[in-house]
């Protein structure tokens, strides 16, 4: 599966190569496209630019690798496992419920705050009370990680979302808020409408193919037992007649030989659903103590403190807000000075303040978070190191297709630094070209398109200002609203967005069996977007 899943983002790779071809560059300026010619992708940068392509996005690959180190940790203590147990208990008989809870909160905090990579930390915890709920995979799948995607399309305060289009294009971050409600509640009533409905299916076809494994299993047995049975009759007809030649010439030998049979060993067979031990480890784990003496509450206070540090860290609250009183308080603690030598300065030298953080500081806190816990539940330092490799290793295909993603996003923007311009400029002025002044079609799907190219939304909405610089002032708050919008729904479809191509990695699920899941709500989706923002426009 993950080489299949390797194979797709190559496969994209090589789409964009063939329209490095064919398609030539540009830059768009002052409401002219000047050409610069094809620009292709060379032989040697077939197999170069992936590498380096790697080597720029490899914290991608390093938080979710650390993610994985962190569950390993927690599950060797055995508190993990009395959580999950707990929230099943919680929520025997209830599992729908528990399912919608997912849904909601995974897609509201997403919408919230806009930081995914964070919130993905929850996923393997919710994973593994879904998975013991009997729910299929791909259904895990959508209502985590899936629900994290569709938050963006409806990003209400999200800064990597509503924050960046608030900056670039000057708008407020409040921006059609109203708007950005109404389709996040729309969004998650219809994803729920889909999981739920395609998880009763899921069961069904699970259930007929248990019942069609039995009967099988029922069949080849008797027919085992006939096989069995002849075995035995043939073999005692041909003693008596061995007995009976040995009787009758006594010169014979009297010596039988006995008939070799086979013994084929039956392999057990399995659902082959995801490990549901929270995806960390690759084999069962030793517990510290026994379960009854284990208290889940330091791992669960632990996890929520180092989880909401790296939100409020991650999120900057300057460019959004206005408020700068975490760059006041960082300012006052690395101002102390000890006999005129500033203490805190060298001590936390390095760490930017809250509001600044990125995925740096975010590695930081979770193997800090697992040496804590690990501190705590006093595991000692072997078996800390041990269960915090044993839960990379679990998450290392995703990590390295995590990496790997951004192989197209690296080509453009090496480009772009050279300042040689790019085919999704050329693209873009063709599409904008169809119409005069903002139009919601025409722009919507300029930003879906370029959400295959673009799988970061700020190079995204870099490249489309300039065609949208134009606008009115109405018109770009609709604008913005849109290109976020579609943005969402291309990171939910196209093999490029680094957030889907780890969850179906983590979840074992093909980008095939994904689409063929998601194609319809990411359609219904697209629409509603474009509905919502054409009666924006007509009022």
């Amino acid at each position: 599966m993950k080489r299949r899943l390797l194979k797709v983002i190559g496969i994209s790779f090589l789409i964009f190569v063939i329209l490095s071809w064919i398609i030539p560059v540009g830059t768009y300026s002052s409401g002219e496209l000047t050409t610069n010619g094809i620009d292709p992708v060379g032989l040697i940068d077939l197999f170069n630019t992936p590498i380096q392509s790697f080597i720029t996005f490899i914290l991608y690959g390093v938080v979710f690798a650390t993610i994985g180190g962190l569950y390993g940790v927690m599950e060797k203590t055995g508190a993990l496992e009395k959580v999950t147990e707990k929230i099943g208990h919680a929520f025997k008989r209830k599992e729908k419920g528990f399912l919608i809870l997912t849904i909601i909160l995974f897609t509201v905090l997403s919408s919230v705050t806009g930081l995914i990579l964070p919130l993905f930390i929850l996923v393997p915890l919710f994973a593994t009370v879904l998975f013991a709920m009997n729910y299929d995979k791909v259904t895990v799948l959508v209502s985590t990680v899936g629900s994290l995607l569709v938050g963006s399309i409806a990003s209400t305060y999200g800064f990597n979302i509503t924050g960046y289009t608030a900056n670039l294009l000057g708008l407020d971050m409040s921006n059609q808020i109203v708007a950005k409600v109404i389709l996040l509640v729309i969004l998650i009533i219809t994803l729920i409408f889909v999981v739920l409905t395609s998880s009763k299916k899921n069961m069904k076809k699970e259930l007929k193919e248990a019942k069609m494994n039995k009967t099988e299993k029922e069949v080849k047995e008797v027919k085992e037992v006939k096989v069995a049975k002849t075995t035995k009759a043939s073999e005692t007809k041909a003693t008596k007649k061995t007995t009976k030649a040995a009787s009758s010439n006594k010169k014979a030998p009297t010596t039988t030989k006995k008939a070799a049979t086979k013994t084929t060993a039956k392999k057990k067979t399995t659902k082959g659903k995801s490990n549901t031990k929270a995806f960390a480890v690759t084999k069962p784990v030793k517990k510290v103590s026994s379960k009854s003496k284990i208290s889940a509450v330091p791992l669960v206070v632990i996890f929520a403190l180092m989880l909401i540090l790296c939100l409020v860290g991650m999120y900057n609250w300057y460019y959004a807000f206005g408020v700068d009183v975490f760059s006041n308080i960082h300012e006052a603690i690395m101002g102390i000075e000890i006999k005129d030598f500033p203490i805190f300065e060298h001590l936390l030298s390095g760490i930017s303040e809250l509001g600044y953080w990125s995925n740096v500081e975010l590695v930081g806190a979770m193997i800090i978070a697992a040496g804590i816990i690990a501190w705590i539940y006093k595991l000692s330092l072997n078996e800390f190191i041990d269960s915090f490799a044993s839960g990379v290793k679990k998450w290392l295909p995703t990590a390295v297709l995590a990496a790997s993603a951004s192989v197209i996003l690296y080509v453009l923007y090496q480009a772009s630094y050279a300042g040689t311009g790019t085919l999704v400029d050329t693209i873009n002025a063709k599409v904008f070209g169809l119409t005069d002044g903002f139009n919601v079609l025409t722009t919507g799907f300029a930003g879906l398109l370029g959400s295959f190219f673009y799988n970061d939304l700020y190079y995204l909405l870099a490249t489309m200002s300039t065609f949208m610089s134009s606008f009115d002032v109405a018109s770009l708050s609709v604008a913005g609203l849109l290109v976020q919008s579609v943005y969402g729904i291309g990171m939910i479809i196209f093999p490029t967005s680094v957030i889907l191509i780890a969850g179906l990695s983590l979840f074992n699920v093909s980008y095939k069996e994904w689409i063929k899941y998601i194609w319809k709500f990411a359609l219904i989706a697209f629409l509603l977007v474009l509905l919502v923002c054409g009666i924006i426009t007509l009022l």
